[in-house]
């Protein structure tokens, strides 16, 4: 920046000042210098202008020190708030990365479970399936043995039938049949009774001959 020569008055002198500050910031420094010669000379002391000015110079001095010190702890205190800053950002992000981890995470889990209930479903459908074919096969089978079962019954029952009237059939037939001649002979002696031997009995013949 170009430097330019400024003048200004401090306590009646005037000084030529080369500086590439503003013409309204140099009278304002100037100015204050003023004011603090002025507060030194009131101190009641018998004090000379150069005495005055050096008290003034060590009031900027002391002000100025302790401004840089005061500056000094703002600066460290913003240093610390800075460090602070850092690191929350640094735990922000590793947290928002943990973060984005969890939520894809939870994404493909939410992706399985979806995946294992169309699975369970399908599962449980075809479970069904099975079940009601099994059911269906059962009682084709229950019925086919019931149907068995009777035709057998019927069967039996028609042997037993047959069988019994085959009995009944060759016991008539193995009956002797009374003659007419029988009847009347039957009828004269009075239905005596008389014993029946078989053909085949000799004993049973030879004792009927005896009597």
């Amino acid at each position: 920046m170009e430097k330019k020569r400024i003048s200004v008055q401090i306590e009646g002198r005037s000084y030529a000042l080369i500086t590439s500050d503003e013409e309204k910031y140099v009278q304002s420094v100037a100015d204050e210098i003023s004011k603090r010669i002025r507060k030194a000379a009131q101190t009641g002391r018998q004090l000379d202008t150069r005495d005055c000015a050096i008290l003034a110079a060590l009031d900027l001095c002391d002000d100025r020190n302790k401004a840089q010190k005061r500056n000094k702890e703002i600066v460290g205190k913003a240093d610390k708030i800075i460090q602070t800053t850092n690191e929350l950002n640094r735990s922000c992000k590793e947290y928002k990365e943990k973060l984005t981890e969890a939520i894809n995470e939870n994404t493909k889990l939410v992706k399985q479970i979806k995946t294992l209930e169309k699975q369970l479903e399908k599962l449980s459908k075809e479970k069904d399936e099975q079940i009601k074919a099994i059911e269906n096969e059962k009682d084709e089978q229950i019925n086919a043995l019931t149907k068995e079962t009777d035709e057998l019954k019927e069967q039996l029952f028609n042997a037993v039938t047959r069988a019994a009237e085959a009995a009944e059939a060759a016991k008539i037939s193995d009956k002797p049949s009374n003659t007419a001649q029988e009847k009347n002979n039957e009828k004269l002696l009075g239905c005596v009774p008389m014993r029946q031997y078989s053909l085949f009995d000799k004993d049973n013949k030879k004792k009927n001959a005896k009597n």
